[in-house]
């Protein structure tokens, strides 16, 4: 199966590879084009053919204003099939993601915003972080394009940088993000790419407004950050970048989505009525680029935190494909309000009817070895109807930065292998559930296909010890149900019990457990 095929030729002098294109023609006719970029002395084309068969491709220039010219033409033969497409908006349900042979894809991962960094994985390559986010069961990882880009030791300029200067396009940072979708591709994980992130900050050391080449000050169009949300020639050179990110990696059906922005909240306080147009103008930017349909989303904290009103606009967008949120805060370093909050947030943006997706969550500070609040936060957001990915980070502050440990990261092992008992042919949905007893007790369900699932976390009063004689209804078609109760970290078994369900709520009775337990319920053939 053919996954990439690169097409090479001699960059002419003084051709802009901004206006370089390959056209590709498949077996059945159709025809579609997507962006070139230069690396080095050549012209690149990365193509990933979807169909089986003889392909014709011509390799063009049209500069602006000037006839367009052919600068080579060919033909390529794919065996085997073509590459299957990305993961995209489910047809079954507008709020799941799907893969491209129909298995429902729920986002469980990780945003390591500078994977590419090994200063920050304790020496670790991309590929080998890659390879153990895989073995703990993540499927998803979210990573920064840095647009500010402070010239310091030991590499100038710093990891992520891939526009140091204005249009020219950094091919050291570059291949490190090839090598982080080589390896995402080889280990099974989707690459959700923030494009423009970290930057917009005037006077911060990390977040500089002064080191983005955008900036006035590093000789760009924009004299403030508002400017390169606003003025037209940096929105132009903003474009620019996302036609090269679509030209180098607009191929890997690892890129599940393009994140046109980062947290505008926090970097640079960047008013919606700005930085929402843009997103805009962006999104649909990329569609012209991207032949192969794969995501769009933006990366903003979300409700609790905006500048000038909130981001309902983006999410109610047609451009949006994925409502993407962020939570962090001392209001929700204790489990029980994480998990009100991210369920309560989630419920409320299930409404524009797509996929949700908490892109950021964390906290520093969290008791070790347990790892409770990444436990209950990526639990409670898949049951309540939400992709989830952890922030993690070498310790930076107590609010938001936890590496992910061995220790840490069998949590995910443990939700990824339930969440895999379950079944992969139907979108993964909200279902309801009432708690009885004991008093403050939470029950979240979820249904796939026939079977359904149950996610139970403790009271808050005496949360840790053991809760015996707990009681919850939950709605199920007739018939008689098998329930399988689990220890939703170690997998191991608490018990059985059947219940006979009329077409109505049925109580379940869990067995004692301490903080959160969880149950399988498959229903008997007739």
């Amino acid at each position: 199966m053919n996954r990439r095929l690169e097409l090479r030729v001699p960059a002419p002098p003084g051709l802009d590879a901004g206006a370089v294109q390959v056209e590709v023609t498949e077996p059945g006719g159709r025809t579609y084009a997507l962006p070139a970029f230069q690396a080095g002395g050549e012209l690149l084309a990365r193509v990933r053919p979807r169909a089986a068969g003889p392909h014709r491709y011509r390799l063009v220039a049209a500069p602006p204003g000037g006839p367009p010219r052919a600068l080579a033409e060919g033909t390529f033969d794919v065996a085997g099939g073509g590459a299957p497409g990305p993961v995209g908006r489910s047809p079954a349900d507008p709020h799941a993601l799907a893969r491209a042979d129909g298995r429902d894809f729920v986002p469980l991962g990780e945003n390591r915003f500078n994977v590419y960094d090994p200063s920050w994985q304790g020496g670790a390559s991309a590929a080998s972080y890659v390879a153990a986010m895989a073995a703990h069961g993540m499927n998803t990882l979210r990573v920064f394009v840095f647009t500010g880009c402070p010239r310091a030791p030991p590499r100038d300029p710093q990891p992520g940088c891939l526009e140091p200067a204005l249009g020219s396009f950094d091919e050291a940072a570059a291949r490190d993000y090839d090598r982080i979708f080589e390896a995402a591709e080889a280990s099974g994980v989707q690459v959700i790419l923030s494009v423009f992130a970290v930057g917009f900050t005037p006077g911060d050391a990390w977040k500089g407004w002064e080191d983005n080449p955008y900036s006035a000050a590093r000789g760009g169009p924009a004299a403030t950050p508002r400017d390169f949300f606003d003025d037209p020639r940096a929105r132009a050179l903003a474009a620019r970048r996302l036609r090269y990110v679509a030209a180098r990696w607009g191929y890997s059906t690892s890129l599940l989505a393009v994140d046109l922005l980062n947290e505008p909240e926090w970097d640079g306080a960047i008013p919606e009525d700005a930085w929402i147009p843009w997103a805009h103008a962006m999104g649909e930017t990329w569609r012209r680029l991207d032949p192969y349909g794969h995501l769009v989303t933006a990366g903003p904290v979300g409700l609790h935190w905006n500048v000038q009103r909130d981001e309902r606009a983006w999410w109610a967008d047609p451009v949006d494909d994925v409502v993407q949120w962020h939570r962090y805060g001392k209001d929700v370093y204790e489990v029980h309000a994480l998990e009100r909050a991210l369920c309560d947030t989630v419920e409320d943006t299930r409404r524009y009817e797509r996929p949700v997706l908490v892109g950021e969550f964390a906290y520093g500070g969290e008791p070790k070895p347990a790892y409770d609040h990444t436990h209950v936060g990526i639990w409670s957001a898949v049951f309540c109807g939400a992709g989830v990915l952890a922030h993690s980070a070498p310790p930076f502050n107590e609010d938001s930065d936890e590496p992910m440990t061995p220790e840490r990261g069998r949590h995910f092992r443990a939700l990824a292998d339930f969440l895999a008992a379950l079944g992969e042919r139907a979108p993964l949905l909200p279902a309801a559930a009432e708690a009885e007893a004991p008093p403050g007790l939470r029950a979240h369900a979820v249904a796939r296909g026939a079977r359904r699932a149950l996610w139970l976390l403790a009271p808050a009063k005496g949360y840790g010890e053991p809760v015996r004689g707990a009681r919850v209804r939950l709605p199920l078609p007739e018939g008689r149900w098998r329930v399988r109760w689990v220890d939703d970290l170690t997998g191991a078994e608490l018990g059985r019990e059947e219940v006979r369900a009329a077409g109505g709520p049925a109580l379940l009775r869990p067995p004692p457990f301490r903080r959160h337990a969880a149950a399988v319920l498959e229903r008997d053939p007739l």
